[in-house]
């Protein structure tokens, strides 16, 4: 259904669209369904510009007779990078739980670690008319644009696990990543303190690649009595190309002693090089984080060492929170630490080992996470 169009600001917009066309010789008339399209896309932009800016000022008017606060919900756009990784469905799920206890519908999408799908998600978002915008960059080059894109077209943004580099959104809330890697290697360290370490790091064009490695580099690359016998990056954080680096690495030096991993999948596809090597457990440090099953089953068999939990759960409510918050013009209820002009939201990390195994999983990691069960066996639970 075609809506009615009255607002001069439309009809001028109309106007100076016709005349564009008429230049290049094209009758806009003649294409009624592009005239459609054109009228309900603007009609939704100056409605949505005109919803944002008056919301606040009606919320503080309905405050100050005494009426019930404005309840109009947000319209909030999640975008995630992949549904590949366990966690981000988890995220998906709380964040439109919260959205909607605040009276907010979320716009769930993943990029697939496609800049292209990206872009396209966000500027569909923007003429869709959402209020807010939370992302996880998948190029932190790129994704500075659409930030910038989209604030100017008066959509809040929060860039969420991944940043962005050369824009500023309005919040940034992702795990601390210099930290994040500064955890694994610490514990590689911890572990064997000199030996031969191969390094898989994440896509290069990623904040938390470029954050963690720093934390490899300063750690790890700078002991003299480590040798660094392999180094590479991997495109899309894929397992394949995880998997196709440490056969690598492994061919090249096979007494290696440490896989310096950032990522569980990642660690999981170095564990199947492993076995396949005719390896046993503990013959070789392995890093991780996410704390998925897999990788927390892995470290109670001794494949794998180690891995960082990020309080994902918490980051996902916190999240759908601020948007609601900077949505509607009201003040955050999470204030953050200021980096560059940008309030940082850090959720807890935890680095979780064998000694601290029944811990997270009994005590730390949120419902519907993980179970002993699913750890130990039913018949064999470590935890009880």
């Amino acid at each position: 259904m075609q809506a009615r169009l009255e607002s001069p600001e439309i009809g001028a917009k109309l106007g100076t669209l016709h005349q564009r066309a008429k230049g290049i010789g094209v009758a806009i008339g003649e294409d009624q369904d592009m005239l459609n399209w054109q009228k309900q896309f603007l009609f939704n932009k100056v409605t949505s510009r005109l919803r944002k800016a008056t919301m606040p000022l009606l919320a503080a008017a309905m405050v100050v007779i005494g009426a019930p606060a404005f309840a109009k919900g947000l319209q909030i756009g999640f975008i995630l990078p992949t549904q590949q990784h366990i966690r981000f469905a988890f995220e998906a799920r709380l964040f439109e739980e919260t959205a909607k206890a605040n009276g907010d519908e979320a716009i769930v999408q993943y990029s697939m670690e496609n800049t292209a799908t990206q872009k396209n998600q966000v500027e569909t978002l923007i003429a869709r008319g959402v209020d807010v915008i939370v992302m996880s960059a998948i190029d932190a080059n790129a994704a500075a644009a659409l930030v910038t894109q989209a604030q100017r077209d008066g959509v809040k943004v929060i860039t969420y696990d991944r940043g962005v580099v050369g824009a500023k959104p309005d919040y940034h809330i992702g795990r601390d990543n210099y930290e994040m890697g500064a955890q694994q290697a610490r514990s590689a360290l911890a572990a064997v303190p000199c030996g031969k370490y191969a390094i898989i790091r994440g896509d290069r064009a990623t904040v938390a690649q470029i954050d963690m490695s720093r934390a490899y580099d300063e750690l790890v690359k700078t002991k003299q009595c480590i040798k660094i016998v392999h180094d590479a990056y991997v495109q899309g954080w894929e397992t394949a190309g995880v998997q196709r680096e440490a056969e690598a690495a492994l061919q090249a030096t096979p007494d290696l002693d440490v896989f310096l991993i950032m990522w569980d999948t990642g660690a999981g596809a170095v564990v199947q090089v492993l076995k396949s090597a005719g390896l046993s457990p503990d013959d070789v440090w392995v890093t991780g984080a996410d704390a998925t099953t897999p990788s927390l089953v892995n470290i109670h068999l001794g494949w794998q060492d180690q891995s960082t939990w990020t309080a994902i759960d918490q980051m996902a409510v916190d999240a759908a929170n601020l948007a609601h918050d900077l949505g509607t013009g009201a003040e955050p209820r999470i204030k953050g630490t200021v980096v560059d002009g940008v309030p940082n939201v850090y959720p807890k990390l935890t680095s979780i080992n064998k000694d601290n195994l029944c811990e997270f999983i009994t005590q730390i990691a949120p419902k519907g996470w993980v179970k002993p069960e699913d750890v130990f066996g039913a018949e064999n639970n470590s935890c009880r």
